[in-house]
């Protein structure tokens, strides 16, 4: 994956975790499977691992002052 083309993932991806946080904002928490699945339905060819989009959902939703519930499977 080349430099632009991962910038222009993180920063789509990104856009779409705070979409959602927006769209659930009554919700006190988030569950990080639910916003990766959420991510996973836009891009389905998204390059980043499930951790990773952990890492982007857990520093979006805490900057954001949601609670994180760390649900997501790790291998």
């Amino acid at each position: 994956m080349t430099d632009v083309v991962s910038t222009l993932t993180s920063s789509e991806v990104r856009q779409t975790i705070i979409r959602y946080l927006l769209d659930n904002v009554e919700n006190p928490s988030v569950s990080i499977t639910e916003v990766i699945h959420a991510v996973r339905e836009r891009f389905p060819l998204c390059e980043l691992t499930d951790w990773e989009l952990g890492d982007y959902i857990a520093r979006a939703a805490i900057d954001a002052g949601f609670a994180v519930e760390f649900d997501a499977e790790v291998p």
